[in-house]
């Protein structure tokens, strides 16, 4: 290759990295000398991971039975001690999913599920849950601000309860979707919640919708 050939392709390949930076959010100019333009490649936004609050799996009980409360008629209850009580709420039969059915609580009960470990939540957050649903219905959400006393994981489960019992949580705009036997997974928006650490938690009841809950996620959605 001759040495204007050589010139001409480095021109190009300036010109192509400079449209890529702008691509990934990065101020960058054709008309930008390449060593300017090579050190902007490490000012490239990086990808946040999702942050997994709940995932089904054979180790759900082992990876999330302290991590996940319960709040029903007997009281506060990790997930692993709940599903010593209601064998279908997460178990194998079901590939783990949490299962608010009525062969365990029979019809129309109503149970709080509660996330102990705080997650930081800002604008370009988004709850996402992936779920079936018998019915579409209205739900009920909250993020409820992290407790820094020290608590233990059953008295922080007490904390977000009597925090959505007395309105001091935050409710998140959401609702069922009927999906006719199949998983989906769905957003939930936080761009009005003010930045920090927050608790997650939900409502379910065993009624039409009798959700089953495969997976709870905080994603970032930054573009």
């Amino acid at each position: 290759m001759s040495i204007g050939n050589y010139l001409t392709a480095l021109d190009e390949q300036r010109d192509a990295l400079a449209r890529n930076l702008v691509t990934m959010g990065v101020q960058a100019s054709e008309s930008e000398k390449l060593n300017s333009l090579v050190p902007k490649v490490l000012q490239i936004p990086q990808t946040k991971p999702d942050v997994t609050l709940f995932r089904a799996s054979i180790d759900a009980l082992h990876d999330y039975g302290e991590k996940v409360y319960t709040f029903y008629n007997d009281g506060y209850r990790s997930l692993a001690g709940f599903t010593e009580s209601y064998q279908h709420f997460c178990c194998e039969e079901n590939g783990y999913a949490i299962y608010y059915n009525q062969p365990d609580f029979n019809w129309g009960q109503t149970i709080y599920t509660m996330c102990v470990e705080p997650v930081h939540i800002s604008s370009s957050n988004k709850i996402m849950l992936s779920y079936k649903s018998g019915a579409t219905d209205i739900g009920e959400m909250w993020l409820v601000p992290k407790n820094n006393a020290g608590l233990s994981s059953a008295e922080t489960a007490r904390y977000i309860y009597e925090a959505i019992r007395n309105h001091s949580a935050i409710s998140v705009p959401f609702g069922w979707l009927g999906t006719v036997g199949n998983y989906v997974n769905v957003l939930h928006e936080c761009s009005n919640i003010p930045s920090g650490e927050y608790y997650l938690a939900w409502k379910a009841i065993t009624d039409n919708t009798s959700p089953m809950i495969r997976a709870v996620k905080v994603v970032d959605v930054t573009i």
